[in-house]
Order: structure tokens, then sequence, then C-alpha cells
């Protein structure tokens, strides 16, 4: 029994019936990272909508170059805000995945498999973990220096030397949500975080282990750990009742406010209301609290995530965030609004696409006397990382809320 056999009629419907909202009217295509590059219908998002169609009506079976094709999407989503049929264009690539994921070449399933299971597992991460540190404390990562996924390990300068944090008895409760990507090569992000929100009067607490959200499951089409771990995620929080969430990766966050369309539950309503990005629930006390910060006379380049524009409708609050740091000069990208190619699991799996669609904004950082680049967004924190060591440039990466936590007094 084929796989589209073993689907409920109801499901298939329902993705057929999104499908039908695409009025095939192209206005998404300028907007599209990979038909920018390729320029052919199957590396556009009409495309994409097409042939997962076809796949669903049962008019073309699942191969390995339609697999190609819907793996190359980045799920910027830059599609659906462009859209003017409102079509669910996440859905469709998300169930497409769903019915053509054991299609992929033999690497590229290995790869994947590897990288979930290692970031869904907390075990599994402290392992990695352990083993990344005594790599790269015999400085061993840089006999292999040729190799992708070791030229994503962060070096970071960045010392966060207040690292004492205030115990507030009458502030918001709020629970940090980390990324396991973060979990595993950055917890300098989360530190900054505890150390910038308790100066601003918060009771801030930490799962004991990060749980995964789900996300890059979801976006690989395997919807039954996708489901298992968001429903992992959502009974960790049924006890703590905290008064906010606050993600501090925008990839995590934008799945999780997406969780009521997934889960009709009233827990993962409640989880997607109370949840806000670290950069905007800053912005927001900073208004009704007094914190000073240092100068910093220096060259920050801002990278806006195609994931944190899924987040919040407010693109500029990491530019107003770090306004606040006196002599800062943020400067834009000149295509600020094009995706970078990392695309959760595409810098490591789709490396060479993702270089490509990246290597205007290297260009630009190399071209410039840049100081820094802040991203919210960890896959892209890391894909800048790895494409500057290859370039041998050195630009300082982190996120903007380490950036914050450097210059607060």
């Amino acid at each position: 029994m084929s796989l589209i056999e073993a689907i409920n009629k109801k499901e298939i419907q329902e993705i057929i019936a999104a499908t039908d909202e695409c009025v095939m009217c192209g206005l998404c295509l300028p907007h599209c990272p990979t038909y920018s590059i390729a320029k052919t219908e199957p590396e556009s998002p009409r495309g994409r909508i097409a042939l997962v169609r076809a796949l669903y009506e049962g008019q073309l079976e699942a191969n390995e170059a339609i697999t190609s094709h819907l793996d190359h999407c980045v799920t910027c989503m830059n599609c659906e805000r462009v859209c003017p049929a409102n079509v669910d264009y996440e859905k469709i690539i998300d169930s497409g995945r769903a019915l053509t994921r054991k299609h992929s070449n033999l690497s590229m399933r290995f790869q994947q498999a590897f990288l979930l299971f290692t970031l869904s597992k907390a075990n599994a991460r402290k392992i990695l973990k352990t083993c990344i540190s005594i790599f790269q404390l015999l400085g061993l990562h840089r006999l292999f220096s040729n190799v992708r996924i070791f030229n994503l390990l962060p070096e970071s300068s960045i010392s966060i030397y207040d690292t004492k944090t205030d115990d507030p008895k009458n502030g918001p409760s709020i629970s940090i949500l980390n990324s396991c990507a973060a979990d595993l090569v950055n917890d300098q992000t989360l530190n900054s975080a505890k150390l910038i929100l308790s100066k601003l009067g918060c009771n801030v607490s930490q799962q004991k282990q990060t749980q995964c959200c789900g996300a890059l499951h979801q976006h690989t089409g395997n919807f039954k750990t996708a489901r298992a771990l968001r429903n992992n995620f959502l009974r960790s929080f049924e006890k703590q009742k905290p008064d906010h969430l606050v993600s501090l990766a925008t990839g995590c966050g934008a799945q999780i406010k997406r969780y009521p369309e997934l889960d009709d539950s009233l827990m993962a309503q409640e989880v997607a209301n109370k949840l806000m990005d670290i950069n905007e629930f800053v912005l927001h006390k900073l208004k009704n609290n007094v914190l000073n910060f240092k100068p910093l006379a220096k060259k920050v380049y801002l990278h806006k995530s195609c994931s944190l524009k899924q987040m919040t409708n407010d693109i500029k609050v990491v530019e107003r965030l770090l306004q606040f740091i006196p002599e800062i000069e943020i400067i834009h990208f000149e295509d600020e609004l094009a995706c970078c190619g990392a695309g959760g699991m595409n810098t490591i799996t789709q490396d060479k696409l993702a270089s490509q669609l990246i290597e205007k904004k290297i260009h630009e950082l190399k071209s410039s006397s840049a100081n820094y680049l802040v991203s919210s967004n960890i896959g892209c924190a890391l894909h800048f990382q790895a494409q500057l060591k290859c370039e041998n440039a050195h630009v300082q990466i982190c996120h903007p809320i380490t950036l914050l936590a450097q210059q607060v007094l």
C-alpha cells in the first residue's frame, strides 16, 4: 500500500482544498529565494503547490526529483506574506514533505535523521555538547575547517561580566524558552536573557531541560514525532503557569505560535497567547524601566530573520531595541528582506543552495568594516558563522540580547 493510500480521505481533501486556494497569480515569485536562483516553476511556491496537489490526487508518485524540489524550499514563508489569497503554504509544503521524505537521497536522510534525533533528545545533546567542548578545547576543529558542520560551531569572544541576577519578589514570572540548537552550542544567549530580564524586575525561571518544540520534525514532514514532541512541550507548562513565555529563538517561537492550528487543546492556545519574542518583550519592558547602557561606537549589521517576521508584525523591533545602546551604528543589509538560506536544517542538508542564497550578504559584510552581526535566529547565526569562516572574515556574531547584556551597566 502506498503512503497516499494510508492517509485518510479527510486529510487528503484538506490538503487538496488548501492547494485550491492558490490562483497561480505568480505574485509570490519575486519573493521566493529558490525561484530567484533557479527561475523554474518547480522551484517556486506555486510550482511546489502544484506538485503537492498532484501527489495527493495520485497523479504523481513521489520520487527523488520531486523530493528535491520540495526539500529546496527554505520555509521562509515570504510567499505567504504577499499572497492575496492567503494560501496556507506552510501546511501544504509540510504535507508534501510527509509524502516524499523517504525518497530523499541516502546522505540527506542520514543527515536529517542524525540532526533530528540529536536535537530532540536532551541526553543526546548533553553527550554531543561535551564532545564539542573537548574538540574545541584541544583545537581539533581547526583540522576539519573544510567540513561544513565544524564551521558551524561558534567561537564567540563576547563575555557577560555581570552574571549575578536579582531575585524580584513582585515582578512578573517569566519562563524562558531556549532552542535545542542553542542548548547545544550557545549558552551565551540564555545567560544574557536571564541577566537582562532580572534587571528588568522579572522572576526568571527555566525548564530543567530544554523541551523540543517539534518545529524541525514538522517541517520535514515527520508529523508523528512532531505531535509527540508538541505534547511533551505542552505538558511541561501545565504546572508552571508563568505570566509570560519568552522565546530566545524565532524559529521555535514561530512554530509555537502555530500550535493552535495543529492542536485544538486549550493548553496549545494558552501557550501561544502567552508567548513573546525576547526582543519584543524586553523592548516593551524598557519603556517603563530605566536601564543604563555603556556606549558602543561600533558598526552593527542587523539581520532580520524570516522567522522573526513570522513571529511578530514589528520587523523593526530589534533595531528599536538596540538603539538603547548609545553611539551604536546600526546597518541594514541592502537586501534586508531576502532569506539568508539557513532554513532550519538547510544550512547543513542543502549547503550549496544555502551558500548561494547568503552570498550577497557575505560579500556586503566583507566589504564593510562591520564589527558585529546580530540575528535572533540560531540557525541563521550559525549559517553566517560558517560562511564567514570559509571567507576568512572576522565579524562577531551574536543574538541582539547578548549585545544588550554586554553593554548593560
